[in-house]
């Protein structure tokens, strides 16, 4: 479905949307402790609550009792012990949610109390509580280049802080669903709210102990994810209601409320960052060293693919020539993080950005200017000690967006208004987070339509109004023709996951070839009957007469780059998307409120293809870029319970928080992909943030270096400064 009116007409269907009355309801009893060992477990009074079939624990698992997206070390029903609030331990099937719910409140579970770690870096100490047998360290990954010792003794300025952000929740409208149906084979059928159905597949399968081949999971409509809906958790509800499907031979529910879906997926990793930059009086960059610390919560999720691309991100656009990156991906008892949209880098361009404007006020230098001065051009020798193959127009970009943005006339500003200025760049595809490739069939129906499959689902990004357009452009028919089939595991080839901006340039270089081929087959099969290719030969016509479907298979596969995160350097990513975020606010100085006045941004994406939903994923990255600067955290309170896991008290900017964005999209064709595209889901989401940080500088002249950027965060800078400014003076 790529119609854009669809969903505010309501007519997509959802998983809820299909379960009847009657199907069993699936519930988890989840950790009352962040830390603890589980001693016993006891459910014979849950059992005699009226409407409860049956409940399962670990033991009761069919298959393998383990989770895990790049790393197996989550159970999927914890049994020994929890390490998160997260954990669920007994999973209760009923007629009702409401007898779950009373069912839940009767199970007994009996703990030895942890001590649990929630820092980063103290988990990373010798006395830290052990989180899992063999430590807190993850991974460890690194960048060199050059002798950063040199650089520092070379550069006559020396700028050194320390930077953390927050976790931030992906917070979709629909939370995570399944609804699960046993065949008569002994298979199942999963409807989900599953955004990467071929990963899920693989996860459920190992749970269920079923072939994959018995499980054929149906993607219904997304009601948005962000990142949440791309690890575990989908794993988990399809698990869940198909566990209890196959074992009662009932059609089951496993449909998350508003408070389980945000403490149970995955969000964005917290950090705590330290940045040392060495650079020149005329502002030459000479040397970076910096150490990231990312929080991956109890589990690893995708975190050693997040560390990667924060890591291979960490210098930003621009050309220090010494280079020296340590990070750290850390087990705590947090809530466990992975995906989420800008997927490490959003984390690094608040440090690295941050520390630009540090360094170009320390030199008395515009920001702009420090920064074109040192930004990435064509050949350039990266952080990685690679050559730049990529073309980006970093000068044309920021031209425009000073323009936009009136940023020659920062002088004039009032009182407490502020400019603040952030490059970006983001990696397009998988890089070295694992081999990319993609494939899709496309078909031409005796009825005369288009028909295109592959695995990569629709979540609210208008991909497969792009996938349409692409097929139809190449075999010449009306887009209006073109059917992109809903995602039916049984059906669909592996496509890869709907990740990293990748739709469009892996499933759309994917489509486009296998469109190719079938319009060349077509052509082929005419001219094997004696006839001529006329002008404006119609392919839809011709199948048309043959009364069969004639179909086509094509793989897409990027460039494998030689980046080794063992050594640091290397080509991590084949091309990128570049971009610059500008920003003016209001601050109340009383109150500490920042208020956005302008929100401007000018984006490389390669070539467009399709504009009017190309701006709304920029501006919906902007805008959630805007929320993880000034509002999203999940916030801890006493015995380390969530206390806003709700929309009511997790706070999402709505249109009242935002001025009207600006976009403007430079089209500068990549030469490294067929289509020439750039990915767009993404980029926008890492430069608010920083963009904020350094307007405020801008109007207060205090910096703050924790995110979000809270009221009582800007009053505290401000009271701080007044401190220093005293003493200062009785000094003198």
């Amino acid at each position: 479905m790529h119609d854009p009116f669809d969903a505010v007409r309501g007519k997509p269907i959802y998983t809820a949307d299909i379960v009847p009355e009657d199907a069993l309801r699936v519930k988890a009893l989840r950790s009352d402790h962040p830390h603890a060992l589980i001693r016993r477990i006891d459910v014979s009074k849950a059992l005699k609550v009226a409407g409860v079939v049956d409940i399962y624990t670990a033991h009761d698992v069919p298959g393998e009792n383990i989770t895990g997206a790049v790393v197996l070390d989550r159970p999927f029903l914890a049994f020994d012990k929890v390490r998160s609030l997260a954990d669920p331990i007994a999973l209760v099937v009923a007629e009702s949610e409401e007898a779950a719910d009373r069912a839940i409140e009767e199970i007994i579970v009996e703990y030895d109390v942890l001590e649990p770690v929630y820092d980063p870096v103290a988990a990373l100490k010798p006395e830290a509580p052990k989180i899992h047998e063999g430590g807190n360290l993850l991974k460890k990954y690194i960048v060199r280049k050059g002798d950063v010792v040199r650089g520092f003794q070379q550069s006559d300025l020396v700028v050194e802080d320390e930077f953390r952000t927050q976790m931030q929740e992906p917070a979709p409208i629909e939370p995570e669903a399944a609804y699960a149906v046993p065949e008569p084979d002994g298979g199942v059928t999963v409807y989900g709210s599953i955004q990467n159905p071929y990963y899920v597949l693989k996860g459920v399968a190992r749970i269920l102990s079923l072939p994959p081949e018995k499980i054929n999971l149906v993607a219904m409509a997304l009601g948005g994810t962000f990142g949440g809906k791309s690890d575990e958790a989908p794993w988990d509800v399809c698990a869940m209601a198909g566990m209890a499907a196959l074992k009662t031979g009932r059609p089951s529910a496993c449909v998350y409320g508003r408070d389980e879906s945000m403490i149970a997926h995955s969000h964005r990793h917290p950090a705590v960052m330290r940045y040392k930059v060495g650079a020149t009086r005329d502002g030459v960059l000479k040397a970076l060293d910096a150490m990231l610390y990312f929080d991956t919560g109890a589990y690893a999720s995708v975190g050693p693919l997040v560390m990667l691309r924060g890591i291979t991100h960490a210098s930003g656009p621009y050309v220090f020539e010494n280079v020296r990156v340590d990070s750290y991906l850390v087990y705590t008892n947090n809530l466990m993080a992975g995906s989420m949209r800008g997927f490490g880098c959003p984390q690094v361009h608040f440090a690295f950005e941050s520390v630009m404007d540090m360094v170009s006020n320390e030199l008395g230098m515009d920001p702009v200017e420090l920064r074109l001065k040192n930004v990435w051009r064509k050949g350039v020798i990266t952080a990685t000690n690679t050559v730049l193959l990529d073309n980006p127009r970093y000068d044309e970009l920021a031209r425009r967006a000073a323009e936009k943005l009136g940023w020659e006339s920062r002088a004039d500003k009032l009182d407490d208004e502020g400019y603040g200025i952030a490059f970006v760049l983001h990696g397009n595809s998988l890089g070295p987070e694992g081999e990319d490739k993609s494939s899709a069939v496309v078909s031409i129906s005796p009825e005369g339509k288009v028909y295109v499959r592959t695995s990569l689902t629709e979540y609210g990004t208008g991909s497969s109004l792009g996938l349409a357009k692409i097929a139809a452009e190449v075999l010449q028919v009306p887009v209006e023709k073109v059917v992109v089939e809903r995602v039916e595991t049984r059906r669909a080839p592996d496509s890869g996951g709907t990740f990293a901006s990748r739709t469009t340039l892996m499933g759309g270089n994917a489509v486009r070839t296998a469109a190719v081929k079938l319009r060349q087959k077509v052509e082929n099969m005419y001219a094997e009957r004696g006839g001529r290719r006329p002008d404006g030969f119609d392919v839809l016509e011709f199948v048309r007469s043959l009364k069969e479907e004639v179909k086509e298979y094509a793989e897409f596969k990027l460039p494998e780059c030689d980046y080794n995160p063992e050594t640091g350097t290397g080509t991590p990513y084949l091309q990128y998307t570049y971009g610059v975020v500008g920003v003016k606010i209001k601050v109340d100085r009383e109150l500490g409120i920042v208020r956005l006045e302008k929100l401007v941004a000018v984006f490389d994406v390669g070539r467009v293809i399709n504009k009017g939903f190309l701006l709304a994923q920029l501006e919906g990255g902007l805008t959630q870029g805007v929320a993880y600067g000034l509002l999203e955290e999940l916030l801890i309170g006493k015995k380390h319970k969530v206390l806003n896991a709700n929309l009511a008290d997790y706070l999402v900017p709505t249109s009242a928080d935002l001025p009207p964005v600006e976009i403007e999209v430079y089209e500068n064709p990549s030469e490294l992909t067929p289509l020439g595209t750039r990915t767009a889901g993404e980029p926008a989401i890492n430069g608010p943030a920083p963009a904020i940080a350094n307007a405020l500088f801008n109007a207060l002249g205090v910096r703050v270096k924790t995110l979000p950027i809270s009221p009582e965060k800007v009053v505290k800078a401000l009271k701080d400064k007044e401190v220093i400014a005293v003493k200062l003076e009785q000094q003198t």
